[in-house]
């Protein structure tokens, strides 16, 4: 991978054809702004980035066709991961075979936002999962909340070698600009060396407009903690759209963040892709 190539490592997309592509009853999407696949390579072009992690969302379930589709059709531009609503059932784990022999993805995402999920992880009882992920070299994306890093925290030492990526800066909650003192347990996961972080949802933890500066320190103390070679920047497309535009999710990161500017090239270009390239290649798909 260059390293000038920008990987956006959070998108999602869905399609606009729901006859084709039906979604989850009452979990739907509305049909504006768009979630194609097309829509998202164009906001790509303008803001110059090269290839993006789609990311499965209850809205399609373990309905991945759109994205296998996507993947064929635009070929190294996109790699996927997938979702599995129960992990703790016995057949998760053949599921998530299903997912990466037949659909091609190359990672899984939890929802630890579901308090049973979340609690099941803890207890041991998706560790069937975990261990199959582990032996694919399958890295699990956790969609956090600040009450589960505790748990993400447990995860990491019962699989060191595991990657976790923890969503979205970890979630910190905005009433505590500055100092956030309800994620000091996200803080403390760095001490594990198989985590790593999304730099991304800016707008969501922040009490100030475009770029958000009341979060420069707190990701300051992000890239101090876990190091560029376990964040990755992704722009969360195309939640809020359009009124957060696409590049603007970017040039948070690329241009107006402080502790990011400071950092080398070559720090940078792992932030900005190449460290999102390790954990999930984009390859070609036939």
């Amino acid at each position: 991978m260059s390293a000038s190539l920008v990987y956006d490592a959070h998108v999602h997309v869905y399609a606009e054809d729901r006859e084709r592509y039906p979604q989850v009853p009452g979990r739907e999407r509305p049909l504006e702004p768009s979630g194609a696949a097309e829509a998202l390579l164009e906001a790509m072009a303008g803001a110059g980035v090269g290839q993006a992690l789609l990311v499965q969302t209850p809205w399609l379930g373990e309905d991945n066709r759109y994205l296998v589709d996507s993947m064929r059709r635009f070929p190294g531009r996109f790699a996927a991961i997938g979702w599995l609503e129960d992990p703790l059932v016995p057949d998760a784990p053949e599921r998530l075979r299903r997912q990466y022999h037949q659909d091609g993805f190359r990672g899984l995402r939890l929802h630890l936002s579901d308090p049973r999920v979340m609690e099941g992880l803890r207890a041991g009882d998706a560790d069937h999962v975990l261990r199959w992920a582990r032996a694919a070299g399958v890295p699990v994306q956790l969609l956090n909340r600040r009450a589960s890093h505790e748990v993400i925290a447990a995860v990491a030492d019962r699989f060191p070698d595991l990657p976790l990526v923890v969503d979205h800066l970890g979630h910190p909650d905005p009433a505590e600009v500055p100092e956030f003192p309800s994620s000091e347990t996200f803080f403390s996961l760095a001490q594990r060396p198989n985590v790593y972080v999304k730099v991304s949802m800016h707008h969501a933890f922040s009490r100030r407009p475009f770029p958000w500066s009341d979060l420069h320190g707190y990701q300051r103390r992000v890239i101090d903690s876990f190091g560029p070679r376990r964040l990755m920047w992704g722009s969360n497309w195309p939640m809020q759209a359009p009124q957060l535009g696409y590049r603007e999710r970017l040039d948070a990161v690329r241009r107006h963040l402080p502790a990011f500017l400071e950092l080398s090239a070559a720090d940078q270009a792992l932030i900005l892709g190449a460290t999102a390239a390790s954990l999930w290649p984009v390859q070609d798909q036939q």
